[in-house]
């Protein structure tokens, strides 16, 4: 076990070391919702881990106010964090997702402190609800060999990519049903629309979302056709959390409709993905409005970082 522990430590700072990389590059949205504060308590409680474990392997014998911790603590305790970040998947999930259908706004820009300390409460109880869960439920047994360190996988990552997977394939066969074309185009900044529009929405939000995610969502499926298995500690970390952020701000955007004004170029992002819609919608009048749209078009092709989406 002893030649163990090396490739250990080696995951744990590392995995420690891309969760701070990832929360400093994106400071400026992580801040926004709970997905981002949960990635920030992540990157410290993974700090703090990675220091005990390491102090224990090192010191061999530590005794602490009367608790002795040996080189065997120091395989028991990364088996705990592996059963307790194994059950926080769907909690993480389904949170992010009700958060991004009752908050998402293009105009937010800030985060109020009600918000805030209520992101921070959820995370700390979160945290502190999975492992009571780990201690109390009878079903959850910790090995007792002192001879290897058998790290444990989840089955709760796996579920969740599975629906993920699932939920992008029906939206994108459902915004290829065949639909009615109207007649006229009039420019129009808002989402809200005929099916048609809500249709073609759908479609383009799924391939923001892949054209960012594709290369990630093909790593998750390949990895266990390699027979590559991570244990639940490295499979609950900042990027898998900033993947599930963006899927949640799809989902919200397919579910809801927001007015953008072609004042404004301000645009939802997560800091991975952004949208931004300027749609035509057909109608029956307003023939002399093509000009209209025209020069928009020409005006809104300057804007580089956002994408535009123009439905005919």
């Amino acid at each position: 076990m002893d030649s163990f522990f090396p490739s250990l430590l080696l995951s744990l700072w590392l995995k420690s070391f891309i969760n701070w990389v990832v929360v400093t590059v994106q400071r400026h949205y992580v801040i926004r919702s709970f997905s981002g504060f949960f990635c920030i308590s992540l990157a410290l409680v993974d700090s703090f881990f990675s220091f005990t474990i390491t102090a224990i392997y090192y010191l061999e014998d530590v005794n602490i106010s009367g608790w002795r911790l040996t080189r065997y603590h120091a395989c028991l305790l990364p088996q705990i964090a592996c059963l307790v970040c194994g059950v926080l998947h769907w909690p993480v999930f389904l949170l992010g997702v009700l958060d991004h259908f009752w908050t998402l706004s293009p105009m937010a820009s800030h985060v109020s402190r009600v918000q805030k300390l209520a992101y921070t409460t959820a995370a700390c109880l979160l945290w502190i609800l999975a492992t009571c869960y780990v201690f109390l439920v009878p079903d959850y047994v910790l090995g007792d060999n002192r001879n290897q360190c058998d790290l444990f996988s989840s089955s709760q990552s796996v579920q969740v990519l599975c629906v993920l997977l699932l939920t992008v394939t029906c939206v994108i066969l459902y915004s290829f049903t065949p639909f009615v074309k109207p007649g006229v185009q009039v420019f129009q900044h808002s989402t809200r629309g005929t099916q048609q529009s809500r249709f073609l929405v759908s479609r383009q939000i799924m391939y923001t979302f892949l054209n960012t995610w594709a290369s990630y969502m093909i790593l998750m499926l390949v990895l266990p056709l390699l027979q590559m298995e991570l244990n639940a500690y490295l499979e609950m970390n900042s990027v898998w959390l900033c993947y599930l952020n963006s899927f949640s701000v799809a989902m919200a955007l397919c579910g809801r409709s927001f007015a953008f004004d072609s004042r404004n170029s301000e645009t939802v992002t997560d800091g991975f993905c952004s949208w931004s819609f300027c749609f035509s919608y057909r109608t029956e009048t307003a023939d002399q409005d093509s000009i209209q749209v025209l020069d928009q078009r020409k005006r809104d092709s300057q804007d580089g970082g956002n994408l535009h989406i123009f439905l005919h």
